[in-house]
């Protein structure tokens, strides 16, 4: 039952300007909501809907791009935490843990959703001092990471990295991402056809280095050994769906391939629900060995089986055959993936029905009282502290 006057938490935010989706700071933001008299920081006015409710303060620090205008927003972040009367303070990305050093005295969680050097990229011409700026500021997160009270990574390969920084095991709570019951579909999840085309879906950032070049590779080779499929793209930014129209005309795939630009959270599951295999493929690089990503858990949950890229945040949670089928980064060996399961479509019911099975713990619906029950555990072991010291 809550308090009849609730304690004040502040959560911060920082998005990358094209960040693909919002759902997982949606869930926890609405969640502290519920607990807390909640305000809201950020670099900019908050537009998306799926982060605005009633009963939230939102508050923004507009300050430039780059390293400088990172360290600007932290400092005026911290600032603003100094001056008002907080209870506790949820840092909603790995970005913010600089923060935990510029205030005192208050009971600090980080959501520790993205690796350093995803944050802030090594040069890779040769600058030996961007070089030794770059790797120290990546200690710097991971020491300010240190000295929050929780820290909730989002998989298991962040948490034994923690660890491996000599992070307190107690301060760490792996805690999954979570995915909205919106997305379980499993009463109506579509029935495999044995003679129609194989339904394809990709939901999230279009471009290069996510596999935008070896999805539609993959689909000429597939058209041309006239294999019965179709691929459903979503999440395409402006630019990318002017690349992908021209790249479709010059692979003579137009008709084999939709594409999407960027949709609500909400708007998904009803594009799963239509899918039979989900596509999950990252360009192999150190920080995708870390980050897990949404759309993997949001595809077994919507009980679509999922073709993975052979990296150990896919193959953690893929098993071939079981929930999905695991392939080499390029276009050759996805092509082969996607033909070996249509010839053996009558196994994709069983791929849907383990996908589902697989995807209970996912489900934010059994996270989420996890979550604020870590989030309010740190409140008392400060109170406590604060009461052996006599304050």
């Amino acid at each position: 039952m809550k308090d009849e006057v609730q304690k004040k938490c502040i959560a911060v935010t920082c998005f990358d300007q094209n960040q693909p989706g919002f759902l997982d700071f949606s869930y926890r933001i609405q969640s502290l909501a519920k607990q807390y008299q909640l305000t809201v920081l950020s670099q900019s006015e908050i537009t998306q809907a799926e982060l605005l409710f009633d009963q939230i303060a939102y508050k923004a620090f507009p300050s430039g791009g780059g390293k400088l205008g990172w360290i600007s927003y932290l400092i005026k972040c911290a600032q603003f935490i100094r001056s008002g009367q907080f209870d506790i303070v949820v840092l909603l990305h790995s970005a913010t843990a600089p923060i935990t050093l510029l205030i005192r005295s208050i009971p600090v969680c980080l959501y520790w959703n993205e690796h350093p050097t995803n944050l802030i990229h090594m040069p890779t011409k040769f600058a030996p001092i961007r070089r030794l700026i770059t790797s120290a500021l990546h200690q710097l997160i991971f020491f300010s990471a240190s000295k929050a009270n929780l820290l909730m990574p989002i998989g298991e390969e962040h948490q034994d990295e923690l660890y491996q920084h000599q992070i307190d095991p107690n301060k760490i709570k792996m805690i999954y991402m979570g995915v909205s019951d919106d997305f379980l579909l499993k009463d109506c999840v579509k029935k495999v056809e044995l003679n129609e085309a194989v339904q394809l879906v990709y939901v999230g950032t279009v471009s290069k280095v996510r596999g935008r070049d070896v999805m539609l590779d993959a689909m000429a080779i597939l058209v041309k050994e006239n294999i019965h499929v179709h691929l459903t793209i979503i999440g395409a930014s402006e630019e990318e769906l002017v690349y992908c129209k021209q790249r479709k005309h010059e692979l003579e795939i137009e008709g084999y391939v939709s594409v999407f630009g960027r949709l609500p959270g909400s708007q998904i599951p009803s594009f799963l629900v239509k899918a039979d295999l989900g596509i999950c493929l990252w360009e192999p690089n150190p920080w995708n060995e870390f980050n897990p990503p949404t759309k993997l858990f949001e595809y077994l949950v919507a009980g679509v089986p999922v073709l993975a890229s052979n990296i150990r945040t896919h193959s953690r949670y893929i098993k071939d055959w079981h929930n999905g089928l695991i392939f080499d980064y390029d276009e050759t060996s996805l092509a082969n993936a996607i033909t070996e399961l249509c010839r053996h479509k009558d196994r994709i019911q069983t791929l849907k029905d383990n996908a589902v099975q697989s995807a209970e713990r996912y489900l934010w619906s059994g996270i989420e009282p996890i979550f604020l029950a870590s989030v309010a555990s740190i409140e008392r072991t400060q109170q406590i502290n604060y009461s052996v010291a006599g304050i």
